[in-house]
């Protein structure tokens, strides 16, 4: 994101704001195609059941003329309720309502639509004709918007760029002006759902993580959900991050963007690829393989090459990254590659949108919040590492609790899941919890928390399924 970009976005957007204003001095009208409402109208007036085709499709919002929205709405509402779409219908029910346009709307006005039904080929494609110049309308009053805070000045340039970048995402797919939602809309799709993971053969609502006794208490990772995976240094949150990358990427074929603020690209792909071809981390960086018959390490590397080479795994290693430029490039890989999951680690290396003035605390509020953000617009879960306060180490009690997140800004309340990564061992040698990593599930807004165990493989720098290490000759070699 360069000034040059903003300069760019914002030119264009200007340009579509002046034509608009152009319009508007001349009489002329913005984008609209009125005869192909008036078509779309008339069509299901005619046959009712074309309201099937598009109503699905084709918001009330979507069209230009207010009268032809208020008709699109009525229609929608009988055919909502099962009654029928025909002339006495929609005056009986336009004369009942308190509407100020239905004055407008009379037998002659509706035969009037009907007699523009030849003007079109069909409903559908006339629709898509409507959503256009509808999506036009929206960019050209955008440009308006941005023009005239870029012209006042109030705004930086990169939240005017931000700006603009959301609005043309929101375009992009479909998403512009999503306001309340009534709960009856809500309720038909949520059933659906419902149904759909009853009759399947899924274990898990969520994306699974592919760590058993992880999925069972998190139902898998959840959409719009913002995942924060804490630890303090070297007790394993980025190999453990890592191998859900891995699973979810190989196993479930869900696109996965990670954001490395801290490791190389170079560093992840081989701890990605020691996990999975089993050969030690230390082997593959040191060069020191064997080519033994039966244990053949060159053999084990090619085989883990060619699964990742599938793996649908995105990595940015810029090193430095604010919210505003995550969001950007956020926004453009699930446009282009439609990614299930998104990774930062880890988010106190972050920056802010503005001038904090050493208030760092303010700072990760902001960025824990944008994130939230972020997940629920683009309906996918985030998962966030972060570092924990170093008040953890001074109590007997090492494991770590909510508390020790605090004193970085709203993370716990901005999270719908916080989960900390403790090994013992790191603390006493002597422990029964040899090579056993906890995994503590200490908010859980939708489901239970508790505590699960996992394996942890030191030569291989990961985190296993703790039944699956025990009987594992590729951890136990």
């Amino acid at each position: 994101m360069t000034f040059a970009n903003l300069l760019t976005i914002l030119s264009i957007f200007c340009m579509l704001g002046s034509i608009m204003v152009k319009q508007d001095t001349t009489g002329m009208t913005p984008p609209a195609e009125l005869d192909a409402e008036k078509a779309v109208l008339g069509s299901i007036l005619l046959n009712m059941n074309l309201i099937d085709d598009v109503a699905d499709k084709l918001k009330s919002r979507y069209f230009y003329d207010s009268i032809h929205e208020f008709v699109f709405e009525v229609m929608i509402e009988l055919w909502s309720n099962g009654k029928q779409i025909d002339v006495v219908s929609i005056l009986d029910k336009i004369y009942s309502s308190k509407s100020s346009l239905a004055k407008e709307v009379s037998k002659d006005y509706l035969l009037e639509l009907i007699s523009k039904v030849s003007l079109i080929s069909g409903v559908i494609s006339a629709g898509e004709i409507i959503k256009q110049k509808y999506l036009l309308r929206t960019l050209i009053n955008a440009g308006d918007k941005l023009k005239t805070m870029a012209t006042i000045g109030t705004e930086s340039p990169e939240n005017l760029l931000d700006d603009a970048q959301k609005v043309l995402y929101e375009v992009s797919v479909d998403q512009v002006d999503k306001n309340f939602v009534a709960l009856t809309d809500v309720l038909a799709d949520t059933f659906e759902r419902i149904s759909e993971l009853h009759n399947s053969n899924q274990d898990y609502s969520g994306l699974p993580t592919g760590l058993i006794d992880l999925d069972n208490i998190l139902g898998g990772l959840h959409k719009s959900d913002l995942i924060i995976l804490a630890a303090r240094p070297s007790m394993g949150k980025t190999s453990l991050a890592l191998e859900m990358v891995k699973r979810i990427a190989l196993f479930q074929q869900q696109g996965v963007a990670v954001f490395s603020l801290e490791m190389s690209k170079d560093q992840l792909s081989e701890k990605l690829i020691a996990s999975t071809s089993g050969v030690a981390l230390a082997k593959i960086r040191s060069g020191h393989l064997n080519d033994d018959p039966g244990n053949n390490d060159f053999e084990r590397l090619t085989m883990a090459l060619g699964q990742l080479d599938q793996a649908p795994i995105w990595i940015d290693d810029s090193g430095s990254l604010n919210i505003l430029e995550l969001r950007t490039k956020a926004r453009r890989l699930k446009s282009k590659l439609n990614i299930g999951l998104i990774v930062i680690d880890y988010l106190q290396l972050m920056s802010g949108k503005g001038e904090y003035k050493g208030n760092r605390v303010q700072e990760v509020t902001d960025i824990s919040r944008g994130l939230k953000i972020l997940a629920k617009e683009l309906d996918i879960p985030i998962l966030a590492l972060s570092q924990l306060s170093r008040s953890v180490d001074s109590r007997d009690d090492k494991r770590p609790m909510l508390s020790d997140l605090r004193e970085s800004g709203s993370i716990e309340q901005d999270a719908d899941v916080v989960m900390f990564v403790h090994r013992e061992e790191m603390y006493h040698r002597e422990t029964k919890k040899k090579n056993v990593g906890d995994i503590l599930v200490a908010k859980h807004r939708n489901g239970q928390t508790g505590a699960v165990e996992l394996a942890w493989v030191p030569r291989l720098a990961t985190f296993d399924n703790l039944q699956g290490a025990k009987i594992s000759r590729r951890v136990n070699e």
